[in-house]
């Protein structure tokens, strides 16, 4: 019968378990133990996992001897394009950096502008207020002095 298939999160764990064990120097034999009964595998399912760890994946000799077939010109156009476009990743990644920063100090001038914007916004209240009741007043004032001068002229 088939054994069951490990869920991703499964696989990250073990391969988690895996490095601890490996940085304990246990012997692979009884790492092997370990995992298979911890994760209700075979050891020969835990034995892959471990070369996945110990012994990442090589290319194979097909695409190496593909790679040593190239011409030396072409492999230092790819050096010379690879190194370009490696430069114009750092000065994106760069001004991204910039402007991210300039973003994070806008946002905290942000709550200082709205506050500024709301007392200014009621003092403009209050000027116009004051401005209707100056006129008022002055009103007030300009026709009692008309009166007193009608009063006082004839």
């Amino acid at each position: 019968m088939a054994k069951r298939k490990l869920s991703l999160k499964q696989r990250l764990y073990l391969r988690k378990d895996l490095r601890q064990l490996l940085a304990q120097k246990k012997k692979q034999a009884d790492i092997l133990r370990a995992i298979a009964k911890k994760y209700g595998i075979t050891t020969i399912s835990a034995r892959w996992y471990y070369h996945s760890i110990v012994r990442p994946a090589r290319p194979s000799p097909v695409q190496e001897a593909a790679v040593s077939g190239r011409t030396i010109e072409y492999r230092s156009q790819a050096h010379a394009d690879n190194a370009t476009s490696l430069r114009i990743v750092h000065e994106v990644q760069s001004i991204a950096e910039k402007n991210f920063k300039r973003f994070l100090e806008a946002k905290k001038l942000i709550p200082k502008w709205q506050i500024y914007v709301k007392k200014e916004a009621a003092l403009r209240k209050l000027e116009s207020k004051v401005r209707s009741d100056l006129r008022a007043v002055s009103n007030k004032a300009s026709a009692l002095h008309r009166k007193i001068r009608a009063l006082t002229s004839g």
